[in-house]
């Protein structure tokens, strides 16, 4: 039998690959657990150690079970996680609501900010509903990158710099802290994006899920998203294709993300929402609708199918 690679949620954290060997010994000495999520290639989904049939006793583990084969030319292969689809949320007003203001407060507060906004992804990831009825979860850990949140929250000060100064000083130090802001901030989205990705436990991926996108592209969809404001409304389009740039680089799945938005809908709503939020009361409701289509907006298509929507 073929060796295997082991993929492990332990300790809260992506953990892998291991060897069949590695995956004994872990189980031997308690890392592995039979509640713990485990994946291998092969596998449809993620999977408790226990559900496995060999794995924790020690005997062969069998060899996933083949893809069924078309039963017309030209069909795809398709294993019985792979439905496709808009993805869905129903989240609720007020818990939403209530985790965004705990979101300010420790934006605010700096400190509390790593585990505020990890128990937001948890949280928030839990309502997504995936085609087909499916499930996705986030398993990680505010330890993992709490330095990254607490420097992003920090961020939020520097635009304070020479604010409260006068004349030539003020000035050079006001553009230095936008400046500073311009060159960390994508790289803030990066890390993030890849801890998120790498702590996602998706139905239907066919390796852990990974964020690709560099640093430098990154700046650069961040500059023209800030010269886009210019034009007044063009950064809505930017926007979109920004998500769809994002969205092309999520691999590790047997199907792929897709962002269908046109920048017209974005526009509009986003417009609609700033209204609502100048009247106060409306915030929750006004909140909970633009992300409950925000979230409709991306939808699951197999490997090498075009994603609709245009910029």
């Amino acid at each position: 039998m073929a060796e295997r690679q082991w993929y492990a949620a332990i300790g809260g954290k992506q953990e892998g690959p291991f060897s069949d060997e590695r995956m004994r010994g872990l189980i031997a000495a308690g890392s592995v657990r039979a509640d713990t999520l485990v994946w291998c290639a092969g596998m449809s989904n993620w999977a408790r150690a226990a559900e496995i049939p060999g794995l924790m006793s020690g005997a062969p583990v069998p060899p996933p079970s083949p893809p069924a084969v078309p039963s017309a030319a030209g069909a795809r292969v398709a294993d019985a996680d792979g439905a496709t689809g808009a993805l869905a949320t129903g989240i609720r007003v007020w818990p939403y609501f209530g985790r965004v203001v705990l979101i300010i407060i420790g934006q605010i507060l700096i400190v509390p900010m790593p585990w505020v906004i990890t128990s937001f992804y948890r949280w928030f990831v839990d309502n997504i509903d995936l085609p087909g009825g499916q499930r996705v979860t986030f398993i990680g850990k505010p330890g993992d990158i709490w330095y990254i949140f607490m420097l992003s929250a920090l961020c939020g000060y520097v635009g304070l710099i020479g604010r409260h100064g006068a004349g030539l000083s003020s000035a050079v130090s006001s553009a230095g802290a936008n400046l500073l802001l311009l060159l960390v901030t994508p790289l803030f989205i990066v890390i993030i994006a890849r801890w998120f990705c790498r702590n996602l436990a998706w139905d239907g991926q066919t390796a852990p899920l990974a964020f690709t996108g560099g640093y430098w592209p990154m700046l650069g969809w961040y500059v023209l998203l800030a010269l886009s404001f210019i034009t007044i409304i063009g950064w809505a389009w930017v926007v979109t294709a920004w998500a769809r740039w994002q969205c092309r680089h999520i691999e590790g799945s047997a199907r792929k993300l897709v962002f269908n938005a046109s920048g017209w809908g974005v526009l509009w709503r986003s417009i609609l929402l700033f209204l609502l939020c100048v009247l106060l009361i409306p915030i929750p409701w006004a909140l909970r609708w633009f992300t409950r289509w925000l979230v409709s907006q991306y939808a699951l298509v197999h490997d090498g199918a075009p994603g609709a929507g245009a910029v």
